[in-house]
């Protein structure tokens, strides 16, 4: 087996990729701050919200800003773009919008199962929170193969379960793996949330929350597509 389909120095590669590439985690830190400032002062003194159009707009683009950015980081993975010095590496905008909703239909495809059963199971028996978590397991497995055949293709079509679960069965485990530390992206967030003293802004606290999880959602883009790579023949999308 070769040095890049081994899982350790893959998952290095990954965790390291944020701190080589220090713009892509700064620019999704301050699109996070962007968000969260016109989140607070779209906040009334009552709790409720008020979203102007305009306000609406400003918030979306910075959202799809981020997606862009963990498109391009999977984009640049896969074609090795970068490793040399006069090639660029910086954000890609072509389709910016196009990217919020095809990532936002693939999110509503891959954890349907789950909103679902949310919606006919009432009560909180353990037998339903088991399924729960292992439909939102699934989910996040056809939510990050889903986003590699979004960039592999730029076809919404290729993400449909026909196209999807064969791939995942052929990925191999350490994909597999790779698609539960998908967690660790809401995870960082709220566990950086509740370190942070109370006496703190709220848009502070959500301000410095955002760096872990944008280091984790930043070195997870890296870590799919390093293992697209390493399992492209087996995945036999390109063949």
């Amino acid at each position: 087996m070769s040095d890049e389909k081994r899982p350790l120095p893959i998952a290095l590669d990954a965790l390291s990729y944020p701190f080589v590439r220090f713009g892509w985690w700064a620019l999704t830190v301050l699109c996070a701050a962007g968000f969260l400032f016109l989140v607070a002062i779209s906040t009334g003194l009552d709790g409720h919200m008020r979203i102007s159009g305009r306000i609406l707009f400003a918030a979306l683009a910075l959202v799809a800003v981020i997606i862009r950015c963990y498109f391009t980081i999977i984009e640049h993975t896969l074609t090795g773009w970068g490793k040399e010095s006069w090639q660029s590496s910086s954000l890609d905008t072509d389709g910016l919008w196009s990217s919020l909703l095809s990532l936002l239909g693939l999110a509503l495809i891959a954890w349907s199962p789950v909103l679902v059963l949310a919606s006919v199971v009432e009560g909180s028996d353990e037998w339903p929170e088991v399924i729960h978590q292992a439909l939102s397991a699934i989910g996040c497995e056809y939510f990050c193969m889903g986003t590699l055949a979004l960039v592999v293709f730029n076809n919404f079509s290729q993400v449909l379960p026909h196209c999807i679960l064969p791939a995942i069965f052929k990925s191999g485990p350490a994909f597999m793996l790779a698609g539960a530390a998908l967690v660790l992206v809401p995870m960082a967030f709220e566990g950086a949330w509740d370190m942070l003293p109370d006496s703190m802004t709220a848009f502070l606290r959500g301000l410095l929350a955002s760096g872990p999880a944008a280091f984790f959602m930043i070195a997870h883009a890296r870590l799919i597509g390093l293992l697209y790579v390493a399992n492209r023949e087996r995945i036999g999308w390109e063949g």
